[in-house]
C-alpha cells in the first residue's frame, strides 16, 4: 500500500454498515470510517470490492483484498481464520417482523411457538446463534439483507434476526410495515464487537491500522460519521491506555 498508495476493502451490502447509494459510492459505517484510517495511513485511493457476506473472509484469504470493512462481528471462529483491528463498535442483535405481528413477536411464547421462521443471512452471527435466542424457531437462510427482508414482506419468514442496528434502520424506511426488537443477551454472552479483518499473514498492516485507527475514533469527523447511520459515542469500544495491538 505504501509503495502504490492503494488499498483494498472488501464490503457486503447491509446498512447501516455499508452499502452503495444513489450515485453509486460505497457509504456505511464501516466504510467511512475506514477511509477515515486509510487516510491516515497515507493511503491515495481505496480499490471497492462487493462480494457475499459469506464470501467476505474467503475472498480475503484469497487475497482479493487487503481489509474486509463490512461491520463484521469478532467471533472465535472468525479469530481462527483471520486477523481482527482492536474492535470498533459495540451492538447486539435484533428481531425484524410485520407491524401485523408485533404484539405476537414482543411476547416470549408466540416467539418460542413450532414453525416460527426466522430469516438469516448465511454467514452471519445471528444464523449461528438462533437457538440461543428461539430455540423453537426454524431458520429461512438467505444470501442478504435484501433477500431477508423480501422473504419477511411476502411471508416466507415470521421475522428477521440480524444486527439490531442494521434492523433498526430497515424499520425506519419500511413506511410502518416493520418494526424491530432487541434480542436478549443470553447468560454469559456479552454483547458483539464490531472490527475490521486483515489477513493472517499481513500482522503488519493489521498493527498500522490499528495505531491510526486509535487515533481516528471518537474524533470529530468520526462521530459525525456514526451520527449519520444513528450511532453514537456511547456505541464505541475504546481501548484501554496505552493497550497495543492484539495479537
Amino acid at each position: 500500500m505504501r509503495d502504490t498508495g492503494v488499498l483494498r476493502v472488501g464490503y457486503a451490502v447491509e446498512a447501516p454498515y455499508a452499502w452503495v447509494d444513489d450515485s453509486g459510492n460505497v457509504t456505511g459505517e464501516s466504510p467511512e470510517t475506514a477511509r477515515l484510517v486509510a487516510h491516515a495511513l497515507g493511503a491515495r485511493r481505496i480499490d471497492w470490492v462487493q462480494v457475499p457476506f459469506d464470501a467476505l473472509l474467503t475472498e480475503l484469504m484469497a487475497g482479493r483484498f487487503d481489509v474486509v470493512a463490512a461491520g463484521l462481528f469478532v467471533t472465535p471462529a472468525r479469530q481462527a481464520r483471520v486477523l481482527f483491528s482492536d474492535p470498533t463498535l459495540r451492538v447486539g442483535a435484533g428481531l425484524l417482523v410485520r407491524v401485523t405481528d408485533a404484539p405476537a413477536a414482543a411476547g416470549p411464547d408466540p416467539r418460542s411457538r413450532p414453525g416460527f421462521r426466522v430469516a438469516v443471512v448465511l454467514g452471519s452471527v445471528e444464523a449461528e446463534r438462533l437457538a440461543h435466542w428461539l430455540p423453537a424457531a426454524s431458520a429461512v437462510v438467505v444470501p442478504d439483507v435484501q433477500t431477508a427482508r423480501a422473504a419477511l414482506l411476502v411471508g416466507q419468514a415470521d421475522a428477521v434476526a440480524l444486527s439490531w442496528p442494521t434492523l433498526a434502520r430497515i424499520a425506519q424506511g419500511s413506511q410502518g410495515q416493520l418494526v424491530a426488537f432487541r434480542l436478549p443477551v443470553w447468560p454469559g454472552a456479552a454483547a458483539d464487537h464490531v472490527a475490521f479483518a486483515f489477513h493472517p499473514e499481513h500482522p503488519g498492516l493489521r498493527d498500522a491500522w490499528n495505531l491510526a485507527q486509535r487515533d481516528v475514533l471518537g474524533g470529530p469527523a468520526h462521530l459525525a460519521i456514526l451520527q449519520r447511520f444513528n450511532l453514537g459515542a456511547d456505541d464505541l469500544v475504546r481501548p484501554a491506555a496505552g493497550a497495543g495491538a492484539r495479537p
